[in-house]
Formats: C-alpha cells, sequence, structure tokens
C-alpha cells in the first residue's frame, strides 16, 4: 500500500498552537513569505512575540511620530523597529529618541564652553566696574553732570567788651545777565519752532517760551533800560536759525557779551526780586561782606579783609589787625557743595552737600567801643589842632591788664579800602618803636630804691644844672639845686637822672627796664608788633649809661609804656596786657616791693600839680599821676632834628587807688613842643569821661568856682 505524501494543512488553530509554542528565538526572526502556484495565495507570518515583550519593545515616540506610523500600518506594509525610518527627521535614528542628542554631543558641548566663557567675562568686567574700579567711573560720570561747589561760611563777628558788633558779615548776592546765553537759547527755540511745523503742541509750547523771555519783564525786575538789554542780545530776526554757522555768528561776543550786572553787593531780599522769575541766563552769586559799624576809630586795630591769593574762587581772608591774628578762629570752615550741571556749565540745582560749613567764632575784645569813640575823636582833635604827623593812645585797666581803648590817628574807612594808605593803616602804639624820653624816669627811681643805696627821700645835688659826660653836656631846663626824687619826677631833671645811673652798676637800669617789659613783645602778640630794643652800656660807656636813664638810646613800644605802668599803678605787679576778653590772662608776677611802687606813684602825683609839667592832665575830684616824656625825633640822616619832637604823656587816675592808666603820644607837633601842652590835655578828656562810665568814685574834693 502505497502512501503519497501529505500536503501540510495550514489552518488557524494550527499557526496559533505553532506560533504559541514557539520559542523567543523564533519569535524574533524576519517574516517568512511562501509562494504557491499560480493563484496561489501569499501569507504573511507575523513574528511571535508575548503580550509584555511586545509592549515593552514599542517605541517612545511622539503623538506626531505615532500617527505616522499609523498610517504606514495601514497601508499594509511592515516595518522593523531596526529599519523602521524617522518620520520626524526623514532619516534613521534608531529605536532611541536621544539618538539625536548623542550624535550632536560635540557641538552642545562646545556651545556651552563657549556660553559659559562669555559669562565669566561678563562677570570679571561687571565686577572690575562696579567694584574694582568704581571710583573712577563714577568720578567721571560726575564730571559730566555735576561740579562741587564751595559753600562760604559765616564769618564770626568781633564785638566789645559789652558785645557791641565792631566788626560784622552781611550776606549779599551779586545778579548778573549773560547776553550770549539769552541770544543762544532765543534762536534754539526758533530753531524748534522753524523744524516741526508738523507738531503744533510742541510750536505752542516754545512759543510760550519765548514770551517767558521777554526783556521788558527783567527790565522792570531789575531796574535797568530794556534799551541796554537789547542792545546787549543784539537779536537778529533775519538770520537762519537752522543755519548753525549763521548762528554762531550773529551771538554776542566780546567784552561784556557774558556777564551783564543787574545787581551788585545788595541784599538777599532785593536780589529775589530778580532771581525769583527764573529768567533765561539769569545768574546770581551769594557771598559774605565784612562791615564795620565804627570803622575810623577801629581800623589800625581790627585790620580789613583782603582777597586770598591762593584761594582758587577768589575768597577773602583777614590781612592786618584782628582779622588778620585771629583768622583761623574767625573763618570757620568753608563747606562743600554738589551742584548739578546743564550743557553750558551752569548750575541748575543742589544734588547734595558734600562737606558741611562750620561758621566762624565771635571773638570778644575788651574794647569798650565807647572809650574807644572818645580816644579817636580826641587824638583827632589834637592832631589836626597841632599840625602833627600822627598822633595814637591807650587806656588799660590796672587791676586786669585788659585793653579798654586802642586807637591811632589819622585812620581810614575800613569798609572803603581805597582810603587806605601805608601810613594810616599802621597800628602805631603796638607796631611803631621810638626813643621815649622822660616817660623812663620813675624806672630809674625804681632801680635805685631797689638797690638799697637810695630811698624816697634820698637827695641829689644837680648844681649847677647841668653835668659833663665823655664829652657831652647834659642840662636841665634850670638849676634845680639839690633836689629828692619827687622833684626828680616832676622836674624831669636829666642831671638827678644820670647822677643816680652813673652811681649804680651798669646793667642797673636796663635791667629794671626788662624787668617792666621793655625791649620784648607784649603778651598782646599782635600782628607785626615791636619789641624795642634795651641794651646794658659796657662800665666805660658813661655817655650812654646817663642817657638810657632818661630814656635815650633805647627803643620801645606805646604799648610796653602802657603795661610797664600799670604795673607800677598795680603796686608792683604785672597784669600783662590782654586784648580779647575769652582768652585766658597771662599770669601776674610781682616785680617790686608794693611801697615802692607806691611811692613812686604818689611822687609822680606832683607832676599834675602846680608847679609839674602835665597840669592840663589834671582832672576836677580825682588825683592824678603822670609823667611828661618830650624828646627829640631821630634825624635819618645821623642824629636828631632841632625842630621836631615826640610828646608822650603816661597819666594814672585816680592815684589813691589806681584804676586805670592813659597813655597818649603826638608825633611832631607844629604849634607846641612840650607833651604837657600837647598829649597831656588828650589824657584829661578821655580819662575824665572814663572815670565817669566806670563809675570810679572820687578820692579828692571838687574844686568850688
Amino acid at each position: 500500500m502505497s502512501t503519497q505524501p501529505k500536503t501540510p494543512k495550514t489552518s488557524k488553530p494550527t499557526a496559533k498552537k505553532t506560533t504559541a509554542k514557539a520559542t523567543p528565538k523564533a519569535a524574533s526572526k524576519k517574516t517568512t513569505r511562501s509562494k504557491a502556484g499560480s493563484g496561489s495565495t501569499v501569507k504573511v507570518t507575523e513574528p511571535l512575540r508575548s503580550k509584555e515583550s511586545a509592549q515593552s519593545a514599542k517605541p517612545k515616540t511622539s503623538r506626531f511620530s505615532l500617527k505616522k506610523a499609523d498610517k504606514a500600518e495601514q497601508g499594509g506594509a511592515y516595518t522593523s523597529v531596526k529599519n523602521r525610518k524617522s518620520l520626524v527627521f526623514n532619516r534613521a535614528t534608531g529605536a532611541s529618541s536621544r539618538g539625536g542628542v548623542e550624535a550632536d554631543k560635540y557641538r552642545f558641548r562646545v556651545i556651552w564652553v563657549a556660553a559659559l566663557v562669555l559669562l565669566v567675562g561678563l562677570l570679571a568686567r561687571a565686577y572690575y566696574v562696579q567694584v574694582l574700579n568704581a571710583g573712577f567711573y563714577q568720578e567721571k560720570g560726575n564730571q559730566l553732570i555735576t561740579s562741587v561747589r564751595t559753600q562760604p561760611s559765616y564769618r564770626g563777628m568781633i564785638t566789645d567788651r559789652n558785645n557791641l558788633p565792631l566788626a560784622v558779615s552781611a550776606p549779599l548776592a551779586t545778579v548778573s545777565f549773560s547776553p550770549h546765553d539769552y541770544a543762544q537759547e532765543y534762536y534754539s527755540i526758533k530753531k524748534a519752532i522753524v523744524t516741526n511745523p508738523e507738531n503744533p503742541k510742541m510750536q505752542a509750547r516754545m512759543r510760550k517760551r519765548l514770551e517767558a523771555m521777554d526783556l521788558n519783564i527783567l527790565a522792570a525786575a531789575a531796574n535797568v533800560p530794556v534799551d541796554k538789554l537789547k542792545t546787549a542780545v543784539a537779536i537778529d530776526e533775519s538770520v537762519d536759525v537752522t543755519d548753525e554757522a549763521a548762528v554762531k555768528a550773529a551771538l554776542p561776543s566780546g567784552a561784556g557779551s557774558h556777564y551783564f550786572p543787574l545787581l551788585n553787593k545788595v541784599t538777599p531780599e532785593i536780589a529775589q526780586s530778580v532771581t525769583s522769575l527764573d529768567f533765561v541766563a539769569v545768574y546770581d552769586k551769594n557771598f559774605f561782606q565784612r562791615y564795620y559799624p565804627q570803622p575810623q576809630p577801629n581800623s589800625q586795630l581790627l585790620g580789613f579783609m583782603g582777597q586770598n591769593a591762593d584761594d582758587p574762587e577768589g575768597g577773602y581772608e583777614g590781612r592786618a589787625g584782628i582779622e588778620r591774628q585771629y583768622e583761623k578762629e574767625l573763618a570757620g570752615e568753608n563747606g562743600k557743595v554738589m551742584v548739578l550741571k546743564d550743557a553750558r556749565q551752569n548750575s541748575l540745582k543742589e544734588i547734595k552737600q558734600v562737606k558741611p560749613e562750620i561758621a566762624g567764632k565771635d571773638i570778644a575784645l575788651t574794647i569798650d567801643s565807647r572809650l574807644q569813640y572818645l580816644l579817636y575823636k580826641e587824638l583827632e582833635k589834637a592832631g589836626r589842632l597841632q599840625q602833627a604827623r600822627w598822633s595814637t593812645g591807650m587806656i588799660v585797666d590796672v587791676q586786669t591788664g585788659e585793653v579798654l581803648a586802642l586807637s591811632t590817628w589819622p585812620s581810614f574807612n575800613s569798609n572803603n579800602l581805597n582810603e587806605m594808605t601805608g601810613a594810616n593803616q599802621r597800628n602805631r602804639a603796638v607796631l611803631d618803636v621810638f626813643e621815649p624820653g622822660s616817660v623812663m624816669k620813675p624806672f630809674t627811681v625804681a632801680a635805685a630804691l631797689k638797690s638799697g643805696k637810695y630811698t624816697s627821700n634820698s637827695l641829689i645835688d644837680t648844681n649847677p644844672g647841668s653835668i659833663r659826660v665823655r664829652g657831652y653836656t647834659i642840662r636841665d631846663h634850670n638849676n634845680l639845686g639839690v633836689i629828692n626824687f619827687a622833684t626828680l619826677l616832676q622836674k624831669s631833671s636829666n642831671v638827678a637822672s644820670t647822677k643816680v645811673a652813673l652811681s649804680l652798676p651798669p646793667e642797673a637800669i636796663t635791667d629794671m627796664q626788662r624787668q617792666f617789659g621793655f625791649g620784648k613783645k607784649t603778651p598782646l602778640q599782635f600782628p607785626g608788633e615791636g619789641s624795642g630794643l634795651v641794651v646794658t652800656p659796657k662800665e666805660n660807656e658813661t655817655a650812654r649809661r646817663a642817657t638810657v636813664s632818661y630814656g635815650y638810646g633805647l627803643q620801645v613800644t606805646l604799648a610796653q609804656i602802657a603795661q610797664a605802668y600799670s604795673a607800677l599803678a598795680a603796686g608792683g605787679v604785672m597784669h600783662p596786657l590782654k586784648l580779647v576778653k575769652t582768652e585766658k590772662p597771662a599770669a601776674s608776677e610781682r616785680l617790686m616791693e608794693a611801697q615802692q611802687a607806691q611811692d613812686i606813684v604818689e611822687m609822680l602825683e606832683l607832676v599834675t600839680e602846680p608847679g609839674g609839667t602835665a597840669t592840663a592832665a589834671a582832672i576836677d575830684g580825682y588825683r592824678v599821676a603822670g609823667k611828661t616824656g618830650t624828646s627829640r625825633r631821630v634825624n635819618p640822616k645821623g642824629g636828631y632834628y632841632t625842630d621836631q619832637y615826640r610828646n608822650v604823656f603816661v597819666g594814672i587816675a585816680p592815684a589813691s587807688n589806681p584804676r586805670l592808666v592813659g597813655v597818649v603820644l603826638i608825633e611832631d607837633p607844629r604849634k607846641q613842643y612840650y607833651a604837657g601842652l600837647t598829649a597831656a590835655p588828650v589824657f584829661h578828656s578821655v580819662m575824665k569821661e572814663a572815670l565817669r562810665l566806670y563809675n570810679v568814685p572820687l578820692d579828692k574834693p571838687l574844686k568850688t568856682k
């Protein structure tokens, strides 16, 4: 029995069974196709795999890709995952969607490195500009739009002992107009109107600004003729405002084109009438002007203000007197203000205060302005009456050393320095040195009493009224005979002074003079103050030893004389001169015994009594002690003038309980030649009022008419 080969039967159950039993390896094989003969059908066998593996092998694609794939499958074509083409990039990228990043990872790394380098560079530059070098760039920026302006500080006042002002700083303002800036702004507005015809709103604003620039408004506020302003700005209406060269040529130039004064040195209230207009090209400058309410009596004492050559902004400083001596205290410290500038470097507004100003301190002097005025008037009266070169004087409080008055004639108005000359600006009581003459004789008597060889009752023989010393003859006005020290001072005997000096050691007289402050500056330390000169003669210089005893051969200042006589009046105690009330006084010093000093003061009373050389200095109701000194003026060519004198009088009142010392000098009087006739009357007039002002009790019965 023959067997025929059986054709395998394919059926779906069988296929499903076979597929179900297929190994994983078989499931991964490619699709197989079998062909039959003609008319046979093609069967496609799908790969066999489990449900789980199929799901895990499904590629992670976007919705867009899935839609494309679904359409392809619906068309009946099958493509394996490995060979499937990306429908997104139109190229094979594999099963993973990260394949593009991996392929271009080098390019991404280069981009990120470059970006990181650029970021680091920017951060480094920012750190350099904003941190390391911030100050430099801030300063450069500030220079373009800001500037630092000096804010002047208020200068302290100078007052007298009663707080009455002697020097004050008044705020003033100067207002000016710049024709150049006005014309430039005018043409600029005109140009804006012409070049913007399509903008009516802007043209309206520009025309309104032109109306505000009406020169009639400025002229009325500043009280200046409007014709002068129009001439200064010289507006040319025919100029082509769009042509920069033509506009530049039409702008005002030359002197006055940038500065046309409207108000000069006026009060801020007056200046505000113009500055409040906020007018174009109007600028103001505020400053302080020094003002002296009582100029002539105080001009040499207070000094004056002058421009500081070292100040780039032209500030002022004290140039003489108290103004210079206490410049630092009075001036204070200027402040600094940062201001915003426009394109023309004009200040627009203050931004902040860089440095606050420190106001100057007030200086209170010991001067009594009432006595100061009175002293000056009497010095002027005597100087004019005697046709003198100058006159000067001082009044000192014996108990404190305070200077109550210090003045010189001729003077000047310190509010108008055009009146000042080299001669009338000198404070001669402190600056000038001279040979004092007989006012030095009380210190010769003091040296004699201190030596122990003499007493206040000792007698000196002056016969025959002259003495011969080293070929020089020293004379008195007449033969006084045998006299005591009181007569020596009353009659001002040169012969008696010479005999006393020659009987003492060579240094006795000059040592006493130095002890009373001669030969060195006073504690006033006034600018330019003279120190004088006291030279001790040698043993064999008998002529010099003689002349020093009556005030020749040495140089002193009037301030030194006032200080020395104040020490005599204070019982031999030196109270150093003091001119500033707020300063601590220097320590006092005893120079001689109180009784000896009192004896000398009593001797000096005879000078103002009948028979003395200065009866014109006597004051009714007060005992007055004093001493005259009439000396010849030195001839620069050698020797002394025979017709030129210097008159000095020093007085103490009241003599019983000294309170005030006054000293007066008349230089080269032409009408009368003796101090008792020229300087003593000035002392009388001033001291009489001073004793009344200070309520000093009378110490002598009043005369009855």
